[in-house]
């Protein structure tokens, strides 16, 4: 059987992209498929001309062309299994970071309060501390956390707010940090994020290998750990993201708050998802194994 990976592409999580790929190539290569890696940056149309020859098609394009949608609205025109889901309009209400704020709102699940921004004095008038984001970054590149309004002046801050891209902020919340990998609409093992002490999981911790990722989150108790993954499988079933994505939360004060999804999570050897399926004793070959046979049905 025949797989094209699609990946690579033009974002600022390019490198995690390719590294996720070739990951995936190599597993399921010792699994006995024929695999085949094409790089995004070589455009659509050079992707049109070589689908045909292909069975399965397997996005693994991290960043906005490829969890926003844009890829698999793109694919959805051929007749061709595709590996995670062929709804594109799930992915792109969860992957864009207000309309998941405003799903979330709608549905009934908790997120920390927030608010469209444009401006330094809207983010003054919300106030501190608080987490300056972009509705569209990924891999924790375009967020600044702002513990008083001196960070404001901060290099990150003026470049995000000078980047036109459509921002908000919401209020910083102390606590727990933890993601539930969703295989199949089933929460695995929560994992527990421990970022270095005064530090926080952005991109150069998460792929750094400094940052601690415990499974099965013991900081929290039993109750809580079912409660996040009940959440988890909430949001993932409510907006059919397919075969499988990665929700974080943030467990402040005893009380679960739905960070975001990531819709195609990274599948690097550091990546939080394959950590949750190998402490569920499932190995990464079977878990994308489970993933093509899902794309089949």
């Amino acid at each position: 059987m025949n797989i094209l990976i699609i990946t690579g592409g033009n974002s600022s999580e390019r490198k995690v992209s390719l590294g996720s790929a070739k990951n995936v190539k190599e597993a399921l290569q010792k699994k006995g498929y024929k695999v085949k890696l094409f790089d995004l940056r070589q455009g659509f149309d050079f992707l049109n001309n070589i689908v045909s020859e292909f069975e399965i098609l397997f996005p693994v394009l991290h960043g906005e062309d490829g969890e926003g949608g844009r890829l698999h609205k793109y694919l959805t025109k051929f007749e061709k299994p595709i590996v995670g889901t062929r709804n594109y309009k799930a992915l792109r209400k969860a992957w864009y970071k207000i309309q998941f704020k405003q799903f979330c709102e709608n549905n009934g699940i908790l997120t920390s309060p927030w608010k469209k921004v444009r401006l330094k004095k809207e983010i003054l008038e919300f106030g501190f501390p608080s987490v300056l984001k972009s509705s569209s970054g990924g891999s924790s590149r375009e967020v600044v956390i702002l513990k008083d309004k001196k960070d404001l002046n901060s290099y990150a801050a003026r470049k995000l707010l000078n980047s036109g891209l459509e921002l908000f902020v919401e209020k910083y919340l102390p606590g727990v940090e933890v993601t539930a990998g969703i295989l199949e609409g089933k929460a695995l093992s929560l994992i527990e994020i421990v970022p270095p002490k005064g530090s926080w999981f952005d991109y150069k911790n998460k792929y750094s290998g400094v940052t601690q990722e415990i499974p099965h989150a013991p900081s929290l108790t039993e109750k809580l750990r079912k409660e996040v993954g009940a959440i988890a499988e909430k949001i993932h079933n409510t907006l059919d993201l397919g075969s499988y994505s990665r929700i974080d939360f943030m467990v402040s004060d005893n009380l679960p708050y739905a960070i975001e999804v990531n819709t195609i999570p990274g599948l690097t050897s550091e990546s939080l998802l394959p950590k949750a399926a190998r402490a569920a004793d499932i190995s990464f070959g079977d878990f994308l194994q489970i993933l093509v046979k899902n794309s089949l049905r």
